[in-house]
C-alpha cells in the first residue's frame, strides 16, 4: 500500500499543482474587473505574505542574512513585483490561455541568463530547443494579432516571462541556503515595498468591488501562492526533477481549459499550434543527454546497488534531495 502511494502520489500532486497554477489565468481576469493591476499585486502579496507569517513566527521560516538581502529583493522585485504588474496589465487586452502560452516562454529567458549571469551551457539541443521556443511565440503573437488582440499587451506578457525568469536566476544560488517557502515569504515582502504609495487605491478597490472581484484576489493569495506551493513541494519531494518539471509543460494547458470552461475563450488554431511549438522547444531546451553508463566489469554485479552515487546521478536516479534542489528554482510565487 505505500508503494502504491508513493507511485501515484507524485501524479496527483502534479495534476493539482498544475490546475493551481493554471487557475491564476482566469482568476486575473475576473479581478481586473474590479481592481488595477497594482492592486491585484498589492493585494496578492499581501495575503501570500499574511498567511506564512504564521510559519515566520513559529520559526520555520529561516532568518535572512543580510549578505543575501541584496539578492532576495532582486528576486523580490523581479518575481513578485515586474512580473506580476506586466502580466497583469497584459491580461487586459490578452486572453488567459494565450497569456499561459506566451508566458511559457519562461525558462527560454532563464537559460539565456544562465548562460550569461551562470555560465551555464545548454548545448546544442538547449539551443534549438531555445530557438523553437521563441518561433512558437511569436507564432502566438501573429495569430492573436489578428484576432485582435493587442501585440503591444502581448510583449508585455513575454517582457513579464522574462522578469520571471529573472527572478529564478537571482533565486536559484538562494536556494542553497533557504527553502522555497523562505523564497516566497521574503519575496512577497520585498515586493510589497515599490507598491506601498498604492495601498490607499487598493483598500478603496476592494471596499467597491464584488464578491467575484475579491474572491479571485483571494484565490490567487491562497491557491495560486500557498497551495500551489504545498502541491509542488510534495512533487519535488515524491518525483525526479525531470518528472516534475512536467507540471510546467501543463500549466498552460490547464490555464487553456479553465478559460474555456470558465469564460468560453477557445484560442484560434494558430495560437494553439504556436503553444504546442512553445511547449516543443521548452521540452527539447531541457532535456539533458544521458551519458553512457559503464558496463560492469567480469564478475561485478550489475543491479543498481553496484553504481556509485555519482553514475546514479547521472543515469537519472538521483537522490531525492539532489532531485529537489535542481527542481527548486522553478518555485515562484509569480504564477
Amino acid at each position: 500500500m505505500a508503494a502504491e502511494r508513493r507511485t501515484t502520489s507524485p501524479w496527483t500532486f502534479m495534476a493539482a499543482t498544475a490546475i493551481l497554477w493554471g487557475s491564476a489565468f482566469p482568476a486575473i481576469r475576473v479581478a481586473l474587473d474590479g481592481y488595477s493591476p497594482t492592486s491585484i499585486a498589492i493585494l496578492r502579496l499581501v495575503c501570500a505574505a499574511a498567511i506564512l507569517a504564521p510559519c515566520a513566527l513559529t520559526g520555520r521560516i529561516s532568518r535572512l542574512r543580510r549578505a543575501d538581502a541584496l539578492r532576495m529583493a532582486g528576486f523580490g522585485l523581479t518575481g513578485m513585483t515586474a512580473y506580476q504588474l506586466l502580466l497583469y496589465a497584459g491580461e487586459r487586452h490578452v486572453e488567459g490561455g494565450t497569456a499561459a502560452m506566451l508566458v511559457a516562454t519562461s525558462p527560454v529567458f532563464a537559460t539565456l541568463l544562465g548562460m550569461l549571469v551562470l555560465k551555464e551551457r545548454p548545448g546544442a539541443r538547449g539551443i534549438v530547443g531555445l530557438l523553437v521556443a521563441l518561433g512558437g511565440a511569436l507564432v502566438v503573437a501573429m495569430a492573436g494579432g489578428a484576432g485582435g488582440g493587442s501585440l503591444t499587451a502581448m510583449a508585455m506578457i513575454v517582457v513579464a516571462a522574462a522578469a520571471q525568469a529573472t527572478s529564478f536566476v537571482l533565486q536559484k544560488p538562494l536556494l542553497r541556503r533557504y527553502s522555497g517557502l523562505d523564497c516566497i515569504f521574503y519575496g512577497s515582502l520585498f515586493g510589497l515595498l515599490p507598491l506601498l504609495f498604492a495601498v490607499p487605491d487598493a483598500v478603496r478597490q476592494s471596499a467597491a468591488v464584488g464578491w467575484r472581484e475579491g474572491a479571485a484576489v483571494g484565490w490567487l493569495g491562497l491557491g495560486c501562492t500557498v497551495l500551489a506551493f504545498c502541491t509542488w513541494s510534495r512533487v519535488l519531494r515524491a518525483a525526479t526533477a525531470a518528472t516534475s518539471s512536467l507540471v510546467l509543460y501543463a500549466v498552460p494547458v490547464a490555464a487553456l481549459a479553465l478559460d474555456a470552461a470558465l469564460f468560453g475563450n477557445v484560442p484560434a488554431p494558430l495560437a494553439g499550434a504556436g503553444g504546442l511549438i512553445v511547449l516543443l522547444g521548452v521540452a527539447v531546451a531541457a532535456t539533458r543527454r544521458t551519458p553512457p553508463r559503464r558496463v560492469a566489469g567480469a564478475g561485478a554485479p550489475s543491479g543498481a546497488g553496484s553504481r556509485s552515487a555519482g553514475e546514479a546521478r547521472a543515469a537519472g536516479d538521483a537522490p531525492a534531495g539532489d532531485e529537489r534542489a535542481r527542481g527548486r528554482h522553478a518555485v515562484t510565487a509569480g504564477r
